[in-house]
Formats: C-alpha cells, structure tokens, sequence
C-alpha cells in the first residue's frame, strides 16, 4: 500500500506555492543585502572616526575611540543577529510551504515578529549610539 498525499496539486495551489517560494528568496536577498549594509556601516564607524582623530589631534575629543569602537563592534554584531534571524524566518516559511496543509494553514506571524523586533533592536542600537556621539558638554 502506498501513501497517498493529500496536498492539493492542481496548477493554481503548486504556481502559489512556487511564487511564494521565490518571494520568500527575494525577501531573504533584501535582508542579506541591508544586513552587509549594516555590517560595513559598523566596520567604517571605527574607521571614520579613527582617521578623524588623526586628522584633527588638536580638536576636543568628545567621542573617544574605545567608544567608536564598541559602537562598530555593536553594529557589526546587529547585523549578524539579524542575518541570523531571517535565515530562521526563511527556513520556517520555506519548512511551510512544503506542508501537506499548506492551504489551510493560517498565515505565520513569526516573518512579522522577526521584522519588528529586528527594526526595534536595531532603532535602540542607533538610538544609542546618537546619545553617545552628541556631546553634551
């Protein structure tokens, strides 16, 4: 005796299924693309603001480098965690759609969770790392 698969299989529900797996890639490439954004944006932080103090050793050091340092390090970490979260998310929506209900499934709210959390994280690093480059003197 063989298993039958009760998946539907006509035309509409496997294209629906392939569109979906191909959005779920281009959404993937979007957040590695802003990830690496993000990740070269820490690793010129350090940078920029080291060439700064050695271009301008006289100038008030408000912002000093151990301090640049741990921002960029910060940033570059952001990055990773939140590459790391959407590989989650892609596997889980990729892991779905090859699910016998499919079609009856309600819709994962774990690709909402990760974008908002993701965005909220990221908005306090930045949040941070403004409070700590104004200087308040």
């Amino acid at each position: 005796m063989s298993l039958v698969s009760h998946r539907p299989t006509n035309d509409t529900t496997e294209l629906a299924i392939k569109r979906n797996r191909e959005a779920a890639e281009r959404t993937l490439t979007s957040w590695i693309q802003n990830c690496l954004g993000i990740i070269g944006f820490g690793a010129g932080f350090d940078g920029l603001l080291t060439a700064l103090h050695q271009a301008f050793p006289d100038q008030n050091q408000a912002f000093s480098l151990d301090r640049a340092r741990l921002i960029g390090l910060t940033t570059i970490g952001s990055g990773i965690f939140l590459l790391v979260l959407m590989i989650i998310a892609y596997r889980a929506e990729i892991q779905s759609l090859e699910r016998q209900d499919y079609c009856d499934r309600p819709p994962s709210i774990l690709n909402t969770s990760i974008l908002v959390g993701s965005i909220t994280l990221y908005g306090l690093i930045a949040f941070v790392a403004v409070l700590f480059i104004l200087p308040w003197q």
